[in-house]
């Protein structure tokens, strides 16, 4: 599977809050690093520790939905450009954002996350990690 295909799987899991599912489309060693300007973000180690931002993200919504639109290789890394919509729960309100996304793989899995405000932002913030 090349690496557009498993990140477009991984999407299509979490947007049916597969949760299982999202569990095996990740390397063990999965890292998340949240966008540092929204509130209430941080940094997970190991894929069960992903897991559990996954669904603490998504229990904040009523409905909810990753939208991956342009998936492209730049530098070694993978970038995915994905619009976010959702309705929040309990205020009904509508919301949606895009954001960037710049991935690593191992061993042919999605294995570290860093999702910035722009390409340039979350390629120089996954290029800090090493």
């Amino acid at each position: 599977m090349s690496r557009t295909e498993a990140l477009r799987h991984l999407f299509e899991r979490m947007n049916a809050a597969d949760i299982g599912e999202i569990r095996d489309c990740l390397h063990p060693d999965a890292e998340l690093h949240q966008p540092l300007e929204l509130p209430d973000t941080d940094s997970y180690h190991g894929r069960d520790e992903v897991i559990r931002a996954t669904r603490r993200w998504l229990e904040g919504w009523d409905e909810f939905r990753f939208e991956p639109e342009e998936i492209w290789e730049e530098g070694g890394f993978t970038l995915v450009k994905v619009r976010l919509a959702g309705r929040g729960k309990g205020s009904g309100l509508e919301s949606a954002a895009t954001l960037f996304h710049a991935w690593t793989f191992r061993d042919g899995l999605p294995c570290r996350c860093v999702i910035r405000g722009t390409p340039a932002a979350a390629l120089a913030a996954v290029r800090e990690l090493g």
